[in-house]
């Protein structure tokens, strides 16, 4: 029986790297969980590098090679979950993993450098916060599930073929038809926008909408809606939207209101309002009136108001990354009931 192990080194001054301590190799076959930070993986050590029970694997501030990396995925024989985190000296990575269920990044590089994930038959989700330069390809993940932040402050993503640049996806013939769950983070509601990328997406069953004034990419040559192309994701799929930051202005209402009256199967739209927004009776009464909510698609939808988090990044657990819906506790109910309004 393999041993349930944690090897976290970390070093206080944060500009200073040692070598990977020998230590590591001499428990290696027994980890299951590993989470190295601040250190150097020097080339000497892959052949030795071998993690046969390693199920989870968080690197954060590390300087490795391309080549070093690869060794080490390859010495994961049953690895499920990657966190990866501001990685020093190289400018590019490769991931290929017959196991590899969930990737999660987080400010990937110092500067500019790709990412590509040539092989993941298993990938179900792929989480990101990268704030720019950052391209990232990914080849082949037949079962991906989960996706975001999509944002335009990251450079590029290449999914299936179809390129997202800045958040604004090229046209394409084949669309993703596995992601069942999306998330956006946008600087202000942009309807155009959204919808653009909804196309990309034809089952999606459950979309956030997070609009962060910390994202200042400005988005460039969106296509706008045309009423007469259907998009098929709001005919027939889905289910649960969610925005956040919701301050329920012009802008916020007009947004929302679309979804209102053209998601026809949606059973759930939920307002995660900033905290600065007093959610009383008659503000939901009122928000209920400007979002024409009588007359919307879907007569079982119900529209509930609470408040949203602060930062999805911030708080995710990375120790649990298999939690259900990373994204759910975005949308936090308020304890008060009066900060509830749902409609039957």
């Amino acid at each position: 029986m393999s041993q349930l192990l944690e090897y976290t080194y970390v070093q206080p001054e944060k500009e200073k790297r040692y070598p990977l301590p020998p230590s590591v190799l001499r428990v290696a076959s027994t980890l299951q969980f590993a989470r190295i930070g601040f250190c150097d993986f020097p080339k000497e050590v892959a052949p030795s590098l071998n993690f046969p029970f390693l199920r989870q694997l968080n690197l954060w501030w590390v300087s490795i090679s391309e080549d070093v990396f690869s060794v080490v995925l390859s010495g994961c024989r049953v690895l499920g979950n990657l966190y990866l985190s501001e990685i020093r000296d190289v400018d590019c990575l490769s991931i290929s993993s017959p196991s590899l269920r969930i990737i999660v990044i987080s400010y990937l590089f110092e500067g500019k450098g790709e990412l590509l994930i040539k092989e993941a038959p298993c990938l179900v989700r792929l989480l990101l916060s990268c704030p720019g330069g950052e391209i990232i390809r990914v080849l082949r993940a037949p079962k991906l599930e989960i996706l975001g932040l999509l944002s335009p402050c990251i450079s590029e993503i290449d999914i299936a073929n179809i390129v997202f640049k800045g958040s604004i996806p090229s046209r394409s013939e084949n669309p993703i038809c596995t992601v069942k769950v999306l998330a956006l983070h946008f600087s202000r509601p942009n309807l155009d926008a959204v919808l653009d990328v909804l196309r990309c997406f034809p089952c999606l069953e459950k979309l956030y909408v997070i609009w962060d004034d910390y994202v200042k990419a400005e988005m460039k040559n969106v296509r706008q809606y045309e009423p007469l192309d259907p998009i098929k994701c709001l005919e027939s799929h889905l289910k649960v939207l969610v925005l956040i930051n919701y301050e329920g202005g012009e802008e916020d209402v007009g947004f929302a209101k679309f979804f209102v009256l053209n998601a026809e199967v949606v059973k759930e739209i939920n307002f995660g309002v900033c905290k600065n927004i007093d959610i009383d009776m008659k503000w939901m009464t009122d928000q209920l009136m400007l979002l024409e909510a009588e007359n919307r698609a879907s007569q079982h939808a119900r529209l509930k108001f609470g408040s949203s988090s602060a930062s999805w990044f911030g708080s995710l657990d990375t120790r649990d990354l298999s939690i259900a819906d990373p994204f759910s506790y975005c949308f936090v109910d308020r304890d008060n009931v009066t900060a509830v309004q749902l409609l039957a």
